[in-house]
């Protein structure tokens, strides 16, 4: 069997793939990345406009990048376009909302995960935690009826320092479940935000990682 990965940034996902490996058995990954093979001048060019649709994502080198997913998208595809020929389950390593995407083979999108997942728990009190201060108002709109009460935080995934988690788990303490909501948050990030909360926290990559496992089982 086969996955394919697509990323908004450059492939491979050297800070993402190996971690959610275990979850997927024994099969062959496959990558592709929408910045792939482009100049930092061409991907500079891609950075979002003032109130634009914000994505945060990562450079092979690890270097942080901010895009406008208008800008993202017809790459996003090509990338699927691309993979669909070879693998047999595509998964987007991203949690921005994509619906415009398709795919002749199955297609699994984190957003619509998180969304579908969260709203089935039904909790009142939902916390969130964004890479990027210019996602939180859209955030809050993506969120919005899942839960009564949403509040978010930011802190980058690629480049935040691990106190600055710890300030913003902190503000989140009084919510029922947390959601990070990014395919860049770590398992450790996981981790600490729930040893700071002591609330169940759901981590994009992995609830991704167990239901392409659970697909591609035999």
């Amino acid at each position: 069997m086969k996955v394919g990965f697509v990323t908004i940034g450059q492939s491979p996902r050297v800070d993402v793939v190996p971690e959610i490996k275990p979850y997927l058995g024994d099969v062959e990954i496959i990558e592709c990345g929408a910045l792939d093979g482009l100049t930092l001048e061409e991907i500079k060019e891609l950075a979002p406009r003032e109130g634009e649709y914000v994505l945060v994502s990562r450079l092979r080198d690890g270097t942080q990048v901010r895009l406008g997913r208008e800008k993202i998208v017809k790459r996003l595809q090509e990338c699927i376009k691309k993979l669909e020929k070879e693998v047999d389950i595509i998964g987007v390593l991203c949690t921005g909302e994509f619906p415009e995407l398709k795919s002749q083979k199955l297609l699994v999108e984190p957003s619509l995960l998180l969304l579908k997942t969260v709203e089935a728990l039904g909790v009142s009190n939902l916390g969130v935690i964004v890479p990027d201060p210019d996602q939180v108002e859209m955030t809050k709109r993506k969120w919005k009826g899942v839960a009564e009460s949403i509040k978010v935080q930011s802190v980058s995934s690629y480049i935040g320092k691990e106190e600055d988690l710890i300030k913003a788990a902190k503000e989140l303490k009084e919510c029922d479940l947390i959601v990070l909501d990014c395919m860049g948050y770590s398992l450790s990030a996981k981790k600490l935000v729930k040893e700071i909360t002591g609330k169940p926290v759901v981590l994009p990559r992995t609830l991704m990682a167990r239901v392409v496992g659970e697909l591609l089982e035999e």
